[in-house]
């Protein structure tokens, strides 16, 4: 039996990255033996691992990427070593970084995992060279959209063969949740952590341009984030809180979605994101700017939500207020389910269990 490891930075964290790694990890231990280590020591693991699933964790206190690289380095040589690790799947840019300089030390292969969009951050120069470098010192790149693939190959100039797309599964406990769509709820959700690149900004912005004039609705927002405070100052700055209201954090916020009439993704960057999967998975209407790479792999346009052009605003606010006033179109929306073989578990899990064979 193959072993494989799964490279995180910290298990702790509440995050898609962790989210995927746990899933995968889990799934995988019934056809490998499968570790999971933190670079970083951050106590119990926020997503459950099977029993079978080795967990692991190194380094506590350091805050410095240098001091990671080296801190890692000889113990993930030994550990890699003793354990007779077959194939190291290095999960986001600066995991892959640190434990990149061990792959010259072992016979392992290591697949590195982008799970972002390399031309989001292009112009951020320190991201993008930590991309290539990654890229570079990895036996496979494994991306989260074809767009991302293609910019990879042509970008980096890798062979094609070198990357591949592999989306995010939807989970079967997120399928099982879908319900009838409740067609009298006047409630709109967002979900996601609370950070500059998440575009709350923006949602304050539309929710003071359509809320007012709709009472009766309401518009929730779980999540939190180092945004968290200021978007709350301008919900109440313009008078919001009766209408608009931070929910903060919540676990399986899938389990919520049937409460809603539709949701909105704000986002001024996005890999794959989670919560459109489980959103289109549930049969939740949705709405979301056509950002560099994501929402076009999950909305398709009229038939399970609309994709604004990035940052208008007030296309955003038109297609709200069509969905607030319109009921049969929300339901039309709900009803389509057409991305379910598209992010099977099955058929992601096979790809994955292809790259590990490979």
């Amino acid at each position: 039996m193959k072993k494989i490891c799964f490279v995180d930075f910290d298990m702790s964290v509440t995050g898609g990255v962790e989210q995927v790694t746990a899933s995968l990890a889990n799934e995988l231990s019934g056809v490998y033996e499968t570790f999971v280590y933190a670079i970083n020591k951050g106590g119990e693991s926020a997503y459950e691992l099977y029993r079978r699933v080795v967990f692991i964790e190194g380094l506590t206190g350091e805050k410095r990427l240098r001091g990671m690289i080296q801190g890692t380095f000889r113990p993930f040589i030994h550990f890699v070593k003793e354990n007779k690790i077959d194939v190291v799947i290095l999960m986001g840019n600066y995991p892959a970084l640190v434990a990149s300089f061990t792959r010259f030390f072992t016979k392992a292969r290591y697949i590195y995992c982008d799970h972002g969009g390399l031309m989001n951050q292009w112009k951020q120069k320190d991201i993008t060279a930590i991309r290539f470098w990654d890229a570079l010192t990895s036996h496979k790149v494994i991306v989260l959209t074809e767009k991302t693939r293609g910019d990879y190959i042509s970008r980096f100039h890798l062979k094609p063969g070198k990357v591949r797309c592999i989306y995010n599964w939807i989970e079967d406990k997120v399928v099982h949740a879908r319900k009838g769509y409740n067609t009298e709820s006047k409630k709109i959700l967002s979900v996601g952590r609370f950070g500059k690149e998440k575009g709350y900004d923006m949602l304050v912005e539309v929710a003071k341009a359509v809320l007012p004039a709709h009472p009766d609705w309401q518009w929730h927002v779980f999540g939190t984030g180092e945004t968290f405070e200021e978007t709350a100052a301008k919900v109440s700055e313009y008078a919001l809180g009766d209408q608009l209201i931070l929910k903060g954090n919540v676990k399986d916020a899938y389990r919520l979605y049937s409460d809603y009439a539709f949701l909105v993704l704000p986002s001024y960057r996005e890999g794959l994101p989670l919560v459109l999967l489980e959103a289109s998975a549930v049969g939740l209407p949705m709405i979301s700017f056509d950002i560099e790479t994501g929402p076009d792999e999950i909305i398709e346009d009229g038939r399970n939500g609309y994709l604004i052009p990035p940052y208008d605003l007030g296309e955003m606010e038109e297609k709200i207020r069509e969905l607030m006033t319109d009921s049969g179109k929300r339901r039309m929306l709900a009803e389509y389910d057409g991305m379910k073989d598209k992010f099977s578990k099955e058929k992601i899990l096979k790809e994955w269990i292809d790259v590990i064979e490979e």
